[in-house]
């Protein structure tokens, strides 16, 4: 996943947005959709266009396997999960068995990210002292290297098109949600906002939507430009990051697509880490309490 498309899509957005339960709760939604008439109605003549999104959605959210020798789609990107970031989605745990669980997966990416975020945050206090700098230009470029060759030594065979595929087909769930005609009209959900959409849908079906839903659509697209960043930077030929291209990274443009401070608070509500607030407590000792 480090090619320099800019159109690409990274397989972080669809496990952001898969952690929320919209996949779950349009599983029920369908099935029921499928097998009675209790949640949603709809008519050939009336409903055509509607209909016809959903068949789509089903047949491509949940397909069958089209191989013997291939587990099922849904198997092979939870497999891509734990190869790529040592990730699995809570409650699919079962679904990774030995043939799906390689030993190859990437188990030291998360504590990398959280060690890239946390020397950013001390370059950008640096700006405001002229002593004791603690931030490391260098350290960081070479963690940001690291983290970027890890990524890409992971992303062969069918890495790519498994990020592309759910991009899009999650992308179709998201605007399911966003449909006035299908929430409101048809399913009588009244909640405004995706993700309080998402969750009043999730609590009709009975079905377990998370309750940062919102923040974790803040990362799904934070985060794929933030990891695509690191690595079209890492995988230009014989350069990479260096101290001066790192440091670009605590002041960066508005065309890498992302914002450190949307990033930090996102993170800090989905996993209660912290990497500026710890930043800010290395400056004041190890007993420091810095509130968020």
């Amino acid at each position: 996943m480090s090619s320099s498309n800019p159109n690409r899509h990274h397989l972080i957005w669809s496990y952001f947005v898969e952690s929320t339960g919209i996949v779950e709760v349009f599983r029920a939604l369908f099935k029921s959709y499928l097998e009675s008439d209790d949640m949603l109605k709809l008519n050939h003549a009336d409903d055509s266009v509607m209909i016809n999104r959903i068949k789509e959605s089903i047949n491509n959210n949940f397909p069958i396997p089209s191989s013997s020798i291939s587990p099922d789609p849904e198997g092979l990107r939870y497999n891509a999960y734990w190869r790529l970031f040592g990730y699995v989605i809570h409650g699919k745990e079962s679904i990774l068995t030995p043939e799906l669980k390689p030993s190859s997966s990437n188990m030291d990416f998360n504590s990398n990210l959280e060690k890239i975020l946390y020397e950013i945050f001390q370059i950008i206090l640096d700006k405001d002292i002229t002593i004791e700098k603690l931030g490391n230009p260098s350290g960081l470029a070479l963690l940001l290297n690291d983290l970027g060759k890890q990524l890409h030594n992971r992303t062969y065979n069918q890495i790519e098109d498994v990020a592309e595929y759910w991009y899009l087909n999650f992308k179709a769930l998201r605007e399911f949600i966003k449909d006035d005609d299908l929430m409101v009209k048809r399913l009588n959900v009244r909640s405004t906002g995706e993700d309080q959409r998402l969750i009043e849908l999730g609590e009709r079906l009975k079905v377990p939507v998370a309750l940062k839903t919102v923040y974790l659509f803040v990362l799904a697209e934070q985060m794929q430009n933030f990891l695509k960043k690191i690595e079209d930077t890492t995988a230009i030929s014989g350069t990479g990051w260096d101290s001066t291209t790192a440091t670009m990274l605590s002041d960066p443009h508005p065309e890498f697509g992302f914002d450190l401070q949307e990033i930090d608070n996102a993170w800090f509500q989905v996993t209660g880490k912290d990497p500026k607030a710890d930043a800010i407590a290395a400056r004041r000792g190890p007993t420091a309490v810095v509130p968020h």
